[in-house]
């Protein structure tokens, strides 16, 4: 990540060359290798330290920043500092506050101080929330439509290799050696990304638009229709993933994994999986479309939660919670190709960083919301019913994905 500054071109028509892709991919492995931490790590070192399925669930309130970060999303569209890029200064502005939370992450203690923990998250994730929604405006904005799919897919596979550090060198190197020693780990490699970041040029000296769009012109992409049933589809499609997400954690220890051995499992091959299906829909997206392959994955996502249901019944081995936990990530992945590369391209002028939060920060709440509806359903009637559940909600994903190609390529083409 650090090395010679990345210089990016910008052609006649406003779009970054080829050259923008590895800077999102250098980008979002910092964002992922934070965010990760507080949704994946944070809920293991709280497992182990014997806390209760409630308090773990409250690790996904308190992350709600994360998802609602459309309703400050304008601010980033009306404002920025030329001299540093009217995107790049949302993004070093928020890792500086999330570098700053990791500071006083190294004062609490999961086992005596979980209240306290949870409170440091909310700056952090406030801070997380503004870089995802700058550098999704970054690359609505400057992403040629023929580079959206790849743009994606770098962001994927940036997020994936955060996974494989984070599972690898940090929690499975690091984590039976106690919280404070990760979290300055983790530090370390924030404040490493940091000056990094500040060899990214990506759009520094542009001003942000001189007629922005209005405040709460966000929400006009779901007023759209279009936009509005890519969410409704990709929300359900992805509905077998996200109502387990919150489980991962209780299935790995309750199987029998450590902390080091979960973030092993969890997040280096989880990331390395997701990595390998991002890379493989990119091409798949740009060839059938991205509600053919919505449709595929749904259809997946229904098979894989039916298998589990059934593999679960007399509780999770530690291979089938491996497994578990591995192809969720890497079918997760290759849905977000899919949707992610379709709505970018839908993101009215003056309004793209906004909209394109909206629309994740949307996705993301329903996710959280099903990640805390999975861990109330656990406490009462186990798994099988939780999985049989989501594997319905996919399934009718995948049908209205696949009804409504036809629909989609006219409105493209038109």
């Amino acid at each position: 990540m650090a090395g010679a500054a990345v210089q990016l071109e910008q052609n006649p028509a406003g779009s970054l060359s080829r050259r923008l892709i590895p800077a999102i991919a250098a980008l979002s492995l910092m964002q992922a290798m934070i965010g990760q931490f507080i949704v994946q790590g944070v809920p293991l070192f709280l497992r182990d330290a014997g806390h209760s399925a409630t308090i773990i669930g409250m690790v996904y309130l308190v992350s709600l920043p994360y998802v609602l970060r459309f309703l400050w999303a304008p601010l980033v569209d009306r404002y920025g500092v030329t001299r540093f890029g009217h995107f790049r200064s949302w993004i070093l502005g928020g890792h500086v506050l999330a570098c700053c939370a990791l500071g006083l992450f190294i004062l609490t203690d999961p086992a005596t101080r979980p209240v306290l923990l949870l409170l440091v998250i909310l700056p952090l994730m406030v801070g997380i929330a503004c870089q995802l929604t700058a550098t999704g405006g970054l690359m609505a904005d400057r992403l040629s439509p023929q580079n959206r799919a790849s743009g994606v897919a770098a962001q994927s596979a940036g997020s994936g290799v955060a996974g494989l550090v984070l599972g690898l060198c940090v929690l499975y190197l690091l984590a039976d050696s106690g919280w404070s020693v990760t979290v300055s780990a983790l530090l370390a490699f924030a404040l490493a990304g940091l000056c990094g970041l500040c060899l990214l040029t990506l759009d520094a000296g542009s001003s942000p638009p001189p007629d922005p769009a209005p405040f709460w012109s966000q929400l006009s992409i779901v007023k759209r229709r279009d936009t509005r049933k890519l969410l409704m589809i990709s929300v359900l499609v992805a509905m077998g993933l996200v109502l387990t997400y919150g489980l991962k954690s209780l299935v790995l220890i309750d199987a029998g994994y450590s902390v080091s051995e979960a973030g092993l499992v969890g997040l280096l091959f989880g990331n390395a999986a997701g990595v390998v299906c991002a890379l493989a829909a990119r091409p798949l997206v740009d060839r059938w479309g991205g509600l053919t392959c919505l449709a595929a994955a749904g259809a997946a996502v229904m098979i894989y939660c039916l298998v589990f249901a059934v593999l679960f019944m007399d509780g999770p081995s530690k291979v089938e919670a491996a497994a578990f936990a591995i192809i969720a990530n890497g079918l997760l992945f290759a849905a977000f190709i899919a949707s992610r590369s379709l709505v970018m391209g839908r993101c009215a002028e003056g309004a793209k960083a906004s909209e394109f939060a909206t629309f994740v920060s949307l996705e993301g709440l329903v996710a959280l919301a099903f990640a805390g509806i999975g861990n109330v359903m656990f406490a009462q009637v186990g798994f099988p019913p939780v999985l049989l559940l989501a594997a319905a909600g996919s399934l009718c994903g995948a049908w209205w994905a696949w009804s409504s190609r036809a629909e989609f390529e006219t409105e493209e083409a038109s």
